[in-house]
Formats: structure tokens, C-alpha cells, sequence
């Protein structure tokens, strides 16, 4: 059950794991979410990132994690066998995508250069320097974007295949 919290935090949205909908009284994060493809997802184990806007610079190391295959956790106690209650996901060991979270405090809705580099020694070496807009996100997720007094600036970057970085929608 641990590593459902740490999935679901890493958007900053205190999201629920499920559906990617945020969490109720979760409160968002100022940040950068961070997906690497699957196909190179166990060779960038960690990022540096900085990320610099009006504000200043900010630098950081983001551990990436492997959003293995899920599963069902059956419930203490006495059932077990096909009739087994589901007491809900866990997260197993397996390929799967990466993703980690850099939380940011002091962006802001204006544009933002970031550079992504892995360590000398990484296993796949990445260096990439873009351009982005970060998107203002609600703490309620059914309101309307212009009805959103108390949102939040994040953004979302993807890592490729191929080791190129962009700005995920």
C-alpha cells in the first residue's frame, strides 16, 4: 500500500492512482511531473533538473521510479480463495513506465527554460534544454479553469525513447 501513496504523489495533484483524479482535500503542488517511456524507463534511474523562470533558478535531483503492473491486495482476515475480498492496488516489481515529481515552490504561470541532464554515469545519458508553459491546476478537479482562484502552476515533461525531452499536454 506504500507504494500506491508514493504513485500518487509524484503528480503533486494528490491524485488517487486510479483514473489520474485528484484526491479529495488534496491540494496540488507547484511543480514538474516527470514520464519517461517504458522502452528506457530502467536505464534513467534519477534526473537533475533545473528550472529557471522570472523568479530565479532552482536545481534538483529527481529520483525516477517504474510504475510496474498492478494488482489487487486481498484484505486481512479470513477470506481468501476466489471469493476473496479486494482491499485495493498494489504496485508489483515489472516493467512499466517512469515517473517522478520536482516539486518547484516558486513557479509561477510564467514561462519556464528547464535542463534535464542524467548523471556522468547513467546508463542512458540525457541533456536537454526546453522551453515550457506551466498549466494552472485546480484543487477541484471539476471546476472550470477560469473559476480557479486557489490553482496551482505545474507542468509535465516526457522523456522519449529515443532520450528526447518535451512538454507532455
Amino acid at each position: 500500500m506504500l507504494l500506491v501513496g508514493v504513485w500518487s504523489g509524484t503528480n503533486g495533484c494528490g491524485t488517487s492512482g486510479t483514473g489520474g483524479q485528484q484526491a479529495p482535500g488534496a491540494a496540488p503542488l507547484r511543480g514538474f511531473g516527470i514520464d519517461v517511456d517504458q522502452a528506457i524507463s530502467a536505464r534513467v534511474p534519477q534526473v537533475h533538473l533545473q528550472t529557471c523562470g522570472t523568479w530565479g533558478c532552482a536545481e534538483q535531483d529527481v529520483p525516477l521510479l517504474i510504475a510496474g503492473p498492478t494488482s489487487t491486495a486481498p484484505c486481512p482476515g479470513a477470506s481468501t480463495g476466489p471469493d476473496a475480498v479486494a482491499c485495493g492496488p498494489v504496485q508489483l516489481q515489472g516493467p512499466g513506465p517512469g515517473y517522478g515529481y520536482a516539486p518547484v515552490p516558486q513557479l509561477t504561470l510564467g514561462p519556464v527554460t528547464v535542463t534535464v541532464t542524467t548523471p556522468a554515469d547513467a546508463p542512458m545519458p540525457i541533456s536537454a534544454e526546453i522551453r515550457v508553459q506551466p498549466h494552472l491546476i485546480c484543487p477541484n478537479p471539476d471546476a472550470e479553469q477560469s473559476a480557479c482562484a486557489d490553482g496551482t502552476p505545474q507542468a509535465r515533461l516526457r522523456i522519449a525513447a529515443d532520450g528526447t525531452v518535451n512538454q507532455a499536454a
